[in-house]
Parts: C-alpha cells; sequence; structure tokens
C-alpha cells in the first residue's frame, strides 16, 4: 500500500495575488515546506494508528508534507534494498534488529548522536532500549517498543474444550505435542493444531538457543551446525506426518501477511507472532486469543529473549536530516500520538509516556503487559547482532523448507543443502 499524504493549507490564504503582493512588499519570502517520507511494514491496525499519526503531525506541523509507505513484512524489504540501491530511501525507516547492522555498516543510516538533546528529546528513555539500536557504539535507531516471540491462540475454543495450558515457562516439545495429539479429532474441520513453523527464522534460532547455541557467532559465522538444523526441520516434519499441523499446500497459502496467517484463517489452533502483534491479529479475530511462551525442549536452556519489536532510523540520504528527526521524535515522546499507538508496536521504552499510556490501554494490550511480565523470568540474552547475508537467509528458509513439506526434498538432504547455503552467504558478504 502506498497512500501519500497532503499537507493542509491555510484555507487558501497563500492563493490570491493580493496575498503574494503583500508579501513581495514587506520583502518576506514564503516559507518551503519540509518534506519528509515515511515507510513502514505493518498490518491494517498499524497502518490505521500510524496514517492517524501522521494526521495529527501535520495539524501540528502545517508547513510539513509527511509522504507514507506501508508494506507487508515479506514485500518491505525487497522494496526497502531497491530502495536503498538507487539512493533512494524515505527519510525515516521503521527498521528491524536484524537489518539494522546491515544498513548502519553500509552508510545507509545517519547515526542520531548529534540529535539527541535537540531535535531528539530521549531524556525518560530506558537505556538498555536506548542500547539495542545501537551500531559499533553509535546510535543507529531508536526502540519502538520491547516484546518477545510467543505462541499465540484461539483462547475461546481452547476453554470451550476445556484446556488448562500449564506454566508456561515450564512445559516441554513433548508437552506440547502430546497436547496437540490429544486435542486431535476435536477441533473444528480444517482447523489443525498448530502451524507448521519449519520455515519461520525466529521459531528456528529459538530452538537452536534452546540447545545452547544461537543462529550466529559475535563475528559473523553461523553459531549451530548442520545437525542441529536437521533435529529442527525433522521435529516440524514430523509434526506434519502425524497431521498436527496445516498440510504444505494450506500452509503455503501464509505469504507472511497477517491476515493470511494460519490461526486466523482457522486453520490452526497455535501460531506464532512478537507479543506486539497481539492487538493487531485480535482485530482480525472474532474469538479471543491468548498469549503464551513458546515450549522449550526437554532440559533446554531459556530460548526466547526481549527485544526491540523495531526500531525508527534515519536515511543518510535524508535532505533534511533535522526534520526527519522532529517527526521521529513525535512518534517516540509525543503525548497525543501515543495516545494512537499505545503499545501496538510493543511497550514503549519512555517511562513518561508508559507512565501517561497506562489507563488508556485495552484488555487486549494488557493482555500484552501480562505476558512480558511472565516471559521476562524466562529469557535469555538478546543475540548478537546478525551480520550481514543475515536477511538473505532468512529469505531463504521458507522455499528451503517447503521443498521438505512438498516431499520434493529428504529431511537430511535439504538440511546439508541449507546449511552450505548458508555458509556461502555469509563467507561472500
Amino acid at each position: 500500500m502506498n497512500k501519500p499524504v497532503t499537507r493542509r493549507h491555510f484555507g487558501g490564504l497563500m492563493a490570491s495575488g493580493a496575498s503574494l503582493a503583500v508579501l513581495a512588499s514587506t520583502g518576506r519570502l514564503a516559507h518551503a515546506e519540509d518534506r519528509v517520507r515515511l515507510i513502514w511494514w505493518g498490518n491494517p491496525e498499524r497502518d490505521k494508528r500510524t496514517y492517524a499519526v501522521v494526521d495529527l503531525y501535520q495539524e501540528q506541523n502545517p508547513d510539513v508534507t509527511v509522504d507514507p509507505e506501508t508494506y507487508s513484512w515479506g514485500d518491505y524489504w525487497t522494496k526497502l534494498a531497491t530502495q536503498a540501491a538507487g539512493q533512494n530511501l524515505p527519510d525515516v525507516i521503521q527498521m528491524d534488529y536484524r537489518y539494522i547492522f546491515e544498513y548502519a555498516r553500509r552508510g545507509q543510516l545517519a547515526a542520531l548522536d548529534g540529535f539527541m538533546g535537540k531535535q531528539l528529546d530521549l531524556g525518560d528513555f530506558d537505556q538498555n532500549q536506548l542500547d539495542s539500536g545501537k551500531v559499533d557504539g553509535k546510535l543507529f535507531g531508536v526502540s519502538l517498543g520491547a516484546n518477545s516471540m510467543s505462541h499465540v491462540y484461539n483462547k475461546a475454543l481452547l476453554d470451550q474444550l476445556g484446556v488448562t495450558l500449564p506454566d508456561p515457562t515450564k512445559w516441554t516439545t513433548d508437552d506440547f505435542s502430546a497436547m496437540g495429539n490429544d486435542l486431535k479429532g476435536k477441533l473444528p474441520d480444517g482447523m489443525y493444531f498448530v502451524s507448521n513453523f519449519g520455515g519461520q527464522e525466529n521459531m528456528l534460532e529459538t530452538w537452536m538457543r534452546q540447545r545452547g547455541k544461537a543462529l550466529y557467532t559475535e563475528d559473523g559465522k553461523l553459531a549451530f551446525d548442520v545437525d542441529d538444523m536437521t533435529a529442527f526441520w525433522e521435529h516440524w516434519y514430523k509434526m506434519l506426518e502425524a497431521g498436527l499441523t496445516p498440510p504444505a499446500d494450506i500452509q503455503a497459502q501464509d505469504t507472511g501477511k497477517m491476515e493470511e496467517m494460519m490461526l486466523l484463517t482457522k486453520h490452526s489452533l497455535f501460531d506464532f507472532l512478537h507479543s506486539n502483534q497481539l492487538v493487531a491479529a485480535q482485530k482480525l479475530s472474532q474469538d479471543e486469543l491468548g498469549m503464551t511462551m513458546i515450549p522449550n525442549q526437554p532440559g533446554g536452556k531459556a530460548g526466547q529473549y526481549m527485544k526491540p519489536s523495531m526500531l525508527i532510523s534515519m536515511a543518510e540520504t535524508s535532505p533534511d536530516k533535522e526534520a526527519a528527526a522532529r517527526l521521529m521524535n513525535f512518534f517516540l515522546t509525543d503525548e497525543g500520538a501515543n495516545d494512537i499507538l499505545l503499545i501496538e508496536r510493543g511497550v514503549t521504552g519512555d517511562a513518561s509516556i508508559r507512565k501517561h499510556i497506562a489507563p488508556k490501554l485495552t484488555p487486549t494490550e494488557n493482555k500484552i503487559i501480562d505476558y512480558l511480565n511472565v516471559a521476562a523470568t524466562w529469557v535469555g540474552p538478546l543475540p548478537p547482532p546478525p551480520p550481514k547475508g543475515a536477511g538473505e537467509i532468512d529469505r531463504a528458509i521458507e522455499p528451503a523448507w517447503q521443498a521438505v513439506a512438498f516431499k520434493q526434498k529428504k529431511v537430511d538432504d535439504a538440511a546439508k543443502e541449507f546449511y552450505a547455503f548458508c555458509q556461502q552467504t555469509l563467507e561472500r558478504s
């Protein structure tokens, strides 16, 4: 979606020749308006809120035009890469922790340190959230909120079935599979126990961390081995063969848009979301949704972590960096803006804003707060920054897994091929 938003003009005041003549006679020149391009990935709920904030900003700053663009997650990074290659990045960019290091180290993002205390007034921001946007000691992005991975589920149906979930910090993949087998045959026609995550990079990372490893080392190499990759795909292939996940052709209908999630199309009871996405998902569901932690491998370590849900960054090529910084600051610290945004992008790092919006949160938003309070008791440290090439690996895992799911390749062969691809990608990057 690409929806340009035009500046609000003052009732034609500048349109008359008389007004222009007055300006000319006094020697005053009309102020050239600021124009700021803004881009984000989103969903219908995030889009609605973001457009409303843009409208509010323009009402308060009538000499500013904000040109917004929004895309789904899958389309966003392709679009951003194309714009970066053409030296045409938008001024203000919604950025992900996975990609910020690549863009910053390629010189495509502007360091924000020089705007601190000026256009960016972040004196009430949590230091750990600020630190999450630093690359090589410089600030290249500001966290728009904290979140963590989760299993989101149809709570209304689970309650109807009389199922109570175990302690979310202690349940295991064995517990999860056993629950799925117990519910098999009790779910509505066409619904399966859980979406298949064999092509989900976030779930691959959680799996590796539970095994005491990670996706990447600090020096940009793979931090797991091919046997770990094989075990991950063997697990999800067994879930597929057991009928606990949707068949490959149904699962493939989920191309990354929220409305295509297996949970929301009634094809699964459980699915995956980052905690801040619960608000948008609930808006798309007639049934009450719930959120819980991802089951751990028996005896495994904490697989999840707290991370910036997303960051807001500035393009190095921005022709008016001060105007871009002012728009960023509005999203981060303005009370009116955050009355609209609330915690849809995550729990804000600004203490004064958290206090301001607390009475305004909905029951769904309070579920996110409650979830993060629990998750915080069983999480590991923030992982090393993804290296250059990590984005290409992220985009490749889904088609690599589909070759297994559609039985075009055996698990062992596909795992070896994908592992080799990951190594080669990191080496040439």
